[in-house]
Protein backbone atom coordinates (compact mmCIF):
# COMPACT_ATOMS: atom_id res chain seq x y z
CA UNK A 1 0.00 0.00 0.00
CA UNK A 2 1.22 3.79 -1.02
CA UNK A 3 -0.03 6.93 -0.03
CA UNK A 4 -0.67 9.33 -2.25
CA UNK A 5 -0.38 12.99 -0.54
CA UNK A 6 -1.34 16.77 -2.10
CA UNK A 7 -0.90 19.59 0.33
CA UNK A 8 -2.36 22.71 -1.14
CA UNK A 9 -2.13 26.52 -0.10
CA UNK A 10 -5.44 28.25 0.24
CA UNK A 11 -6.23 31.57 0.22
CA UNK A 12 -8.25 33.00 3.37
CA UNK A 13 -10.98 34.33 0.97
CA UNK A 14 -11.31 31.08 -1.09
CA UNK A 15 -11.23 29.04 1.67
CA UNK A 16 -14.76 28.02 1.46
CA UNK A 17 -14.75 27.44 -2.07
CA UNK A 18 -12.19 25.37 -2.07
CA UNK A 19 -13.53 23.25 0.42
CA UNK A 20 -16.92 22.54 -1.19
CA UNK A 21 -14.43 21.95 -4.34
CA UNK A 22 -12.66 19.06 -2.27
CA UNK A 23 -15.61 17.98 -1.02
CA UNK A 24 -17.93 17.61 -3.91
CA UNK A 25 -15.96 17.53 -7.15
CA UNK A 26 -12.43 16.61 -6.44
CA UNK A 27 -12.44 13.50 -4.25
CA UNK A 28 -15.86 12.20 -6.14
CA UNK A 29 -13.52 12.37 -9.31
CA UNK A 30 -10.84 10.87 -7.60
CA UNK A 31 -12.21 7.71 -6.34
CA UNK A 32 -14.81 6.67 -9.01
CA UNK A 33 -12.32 4.01 -10.59
CA UNK A 34 -11.85 2.67 -7.07
CA UNK A 35 -7.85 2.86 -7.67
CA UNK A 36 -7.80 5.70 -4.56
CA UNK A 37 -9.38 4.76 -1.27
CA UNK A 38 -9.67 5.88 2.26
CA UNK A 39 -9.70 10.32 1.52
CA UNK A 40 -9.13 12.37 4.35
CA UNK A 41 -8.22 15.68 3.91
CA UNK A 42 -7.09 17.42 6.92
CA UNK A 43 -5.43 21.32 8.07
CA UNK A 44 -1.84 22.30 8.37
CA UNK A 45 -1.29 24.74 11.49
CA UNK A 46 1.91 26.50 11.52
CA UNK A 47 3.39 28.93 13.09
CA UNK A 48 3.87 31.51 9.74
CA UNK A 49 -0.12 31.62 9.01
CA UNK A 50 -0.47 34.88 7.54
CA UNK A 51 -3.84 34.75 4.89
CA UNK A 52 -3.38 31.33 3.60
CA UNK A 53 -4.63 28.04 4.83
CA UNK A 54 -3.07 24.95 4.01
CA UNK A 55 -4.94 21.39 3.47
CA UNK A 56 -3.68 18.01 3.08
CA UNK A 57 -5.66 15.48 0.45
CA UNK A 58 -4.68 11.87 1.66
CA UNK A 59 -5.55 8.74 -0.62
CA UNK A 60 -4.72 5.09 -0.23
CA UNK A 61 -3.33 3.09 -2.94
CA UNK A 62 -2.62 -1.02 -3.38
CA UNK A 63 0.07 -0.17 -5.46
CA UNK A 64 2.49 2.38 -7.13
CA UNK A 65 2.02 1.47 -10.02
CA UNK A 66 -2.05 1.30 -9.69
CA UNK A 67 -1.42 5.07 -8.80
CA UNK A 68 0.75 5.94 -12.12
CA UNK A 69 -1.93 4.32 -14.00
CA UNK A 70 -4.55 6.55 -12.00
CA UNK A 71 -2.36 9.86 -12.29
CA UNK A 72 -2.05 9.55 -16.27
CA UNK A 73 -5.59 10.02 -16.48
CA UNK A 74 -7.90 10.74 -13.70
CA UNK A 75 -4.96 12.84 -11.63
CA UNK A 76 -3.90 14.77 -15.05
CA UNK A 77 -8.09 15.46 -15.39
CA UNK A 78 -8.06 16.73 -11.60
CA UNK A 79 -5.57 19.00 -12.43
CA UNK A 80 -6.79 20.87 -15.23
CA UNK A 81 -10.01 20.91 -13.12
CA UNK A 82 -8.41 22.99 -10.43
CA UNK A 83 -6.18 25.56 -12.43
CA UNK A 84 -9.91 25.95 -14.70
CA UNK A 85 -11.27 26.60 -11.22
CA UNK A 86 -9.00 28.56 -9.21
CA UNK A 87 -6.10 29.38 -11.51
CA UNK A 88 -3.11 30.21 -9.47
CA UNK A 89 -4.82 31.24 -6.69
CA UNK A 90 -4.63 27.79 -5.25
CA UNK A 91 -0.40 25.93 -5.06
CA UNK A 92 -0.43 22.26 -4.46
CA UNK A 93 2.57 19.48 -4.23
CA UNK A 94 2.39 15.86 -4.20
CA UNK A 95 4.17 13.61 -2.02
CA UNK A 96 3.91 9.79 -2.14
CA UNK A 97 4.41 8.08 1.26
CA UNK A 98 5.06 4.19 2.08
CA UNK A 99 3.99 3.22 5.66
CA UNK A 100 6.43 1.53 7.82
CA UNK A 101 4.94 -0.80 10.20
CA UNK A 102 5.86 0.07 13.88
Amino acid sequence: MVIYNTTFSVPEELKNEFLDFIRDEYIPLSTQSNIMKEPRLTRIFSKDEDDDSSYALEFKADTIEALEEWNKIIGRKLYFLTMKKFRQNIQGFATLLQPIDL
